[in-house]
C-alpha cells in the first residue's frame, strides 16, 4: 500500500508552487530551460534566511584529466587534522553544483563535527559518462595524498552523496575500501541500478511523486549517450559491484521515491556481503528531500541523522 505524502512535505510542494519555484520536467522542456529553472530553485533553497556559519570555507582547484576540478572545503570548528566527508551532489549528472549544495554541506559539517569536501564534477551534455566517475576518483585520491596539507586526516574518510551523487559515492567508496581509510558511506536516495522497470518505478514513476520514468530515461540517455557500456557496469550501477569489505553504510530513501527498489536491491547485496548497514526508510517522503532543508524539518532531521552516523564512524578509534 502506498503511503500518503507527509503533510509537511505537501505544504512544501504547495509553497514551491505558489512562489513560482516548482520545477518543470527537463525531459519535456529541454536542458537549457531545465537548468535555468534549477538555478532559480537552488538559489531559493539556499540563502534567503542567512548562511549557516562554519569556521572556514575555502576553494581548492586540483588537476584533473579534463581540466581543474573544484573542491570546496568546510571546517565546522578550528580543529584541524580532522576527519573528512567527500560530498558528491546529485542532479542527474546534468545539473547541480557546489553552490546548490552549500547549505547542505554546511549543515553536514556542523552536525558531524567533521570537515566536508564538496565536489563539483563536470556535467552532461558538455561531458558525459565516465567523466563524473573519473573526476570523483581524482578528488578522492587527492584527499588521500594531499588532504593533510589542508588540515584533513586522510586516514579517516567517508563518502556521502544524494541521488546521482550517491551512485558516485558508492562506486568510489567501494573502489577505495582496500585502503583501510574509508570508514563509512552515507548514501541518500541513490541510483544503484540501470533499470526503470522495477516495481517501484511502475508504481511511483508517473509524476505524482516527482520523478517520472520518462525523466529517468532522458537522464540515462543523456549521460550515457555515445558510450560503450554494460548495464551492469559498477560505474553506472554500483549495486552490481563486489561489495565485500565495504565499510559501515547508511542508506536512506523515501518510500514514495521511484528509486526505492534500487535501495532495496542494494540492501540485499549488503546483507549477502555481510556489510554492516543501516537502512532508513522515510515514510511519506519522495525523492530530493535533502534539498528542502531550509523549509522542511524532516529534511534537516535526516541530514542530522546521516551526519551523526558519519561522526560515529569517523570519530571512533
Amino acid at each position: 500500500m502506498i503511503s500518503p505524502v507527509d503533510s509537511g512535505l505537501q505544504a512544501v510542494f504547495e509553497r514551491l508552487k505558489e512562489e513560482g519555484n516548482a520545477l518543470p520536467d527537463p525531459s519535456e522542456v529541454g536542458i537549457e530551460e531545465g537548468r535555468a529553472a534549477r538555478a532559480r530553485y537552488y538559489k531559493y533553497l539556499n540563502h534567503p534566511d542567512g548562511i549557516l556559519a562554519v569556521d572556514e570555507v575555502s576553494d581548492v582547484e586540483i588537476p584533473g584529466p579534463y581540466g581543474p576540478i573544484l573542491l570546496r572545503l568546510y571546517f565546522p570548528s578550528s580543529e584541524r587534522n580532522v576527519p573528512v566527508i567527500l560530498f558528491i551532489h546529485g542532479g542527474g549528472w546534468w545539473t547541480g553544483n557546489i553552490e546548490a549544495y552549500d547549505q547542505i554541506c554546511r549543515r553536514l559539517a556542523l552536525e558531524s563535527g567533521c570537515a566536508v569536501a564538496s565536489l563539483e564534477y563536470r556535467l552532461w551534455p558538455e561531458y558525459r559518462f565516465p567523466v563524473p566517475v573519473e573526476e570523483t576518483m581524482v578528488a578522492a585520491n587527492w584527499l588521500f595524498k594531499q588532504g593533510s596539507e589542508r588540515g584533513l586526516d586522510p586516514s579517516r574518510i567517508a563518502f556521502c552523496g544524494d541521488s546521482a551523487g550517491a551512485t558516485l559515492a558508492l562506486y568510489a567508496g567501494n573502489e577505495l575500501k582496500h585502503t583501510g581509510s574509508v570508514r563509512a558511506l552515507a548514501l541518500v536516495y541513490g541510483v544503484y541500478l540501470l533499470d526503470v522497470d522495477t516495481q517501484s518505478w511502475r508504481d511511483l514513476g508517473d509524476g505524482t511523486y516527482g520523478l517520472t520514468v520518462a525523466q529517468m530515461k532522458w537522464i540515462w540517455d543523456g549521460y550515457l549517450h555515445g558510450s560503450n557500456f554494460s548495464p551492469t557496469d559498477p560505474r553506472i550501477a554500483p549495486a552490481n559491484a563486489d561489495l565485500n569489505g565495504l565499510p559501515n553504510t547508511w542508506v536512506m530513501c523515501g518510500d514514495l521515491d521511484p528509486l526505492i527498489d534500487d535501495s532495496r536491491e542494494l540492501i540485499e547485496k549488503l546483507k549477502k556481503c555481510n556489510v554492516e548497514y543501516t537502512f532508513k526508510l522515510e515514510e511519506g517522503v519522495t525523492h530530493f528531500v535533502w534539498m528542502w532543508q531550509r523549509i522542511y524539518e524532516r529534511s534537516r532531521n535526516s541530514i542530522a541523522e546521516g551526519a551523526h552516523f558519519l561522526k560515529m564512524n569517523l570519530r571512533q578509534s
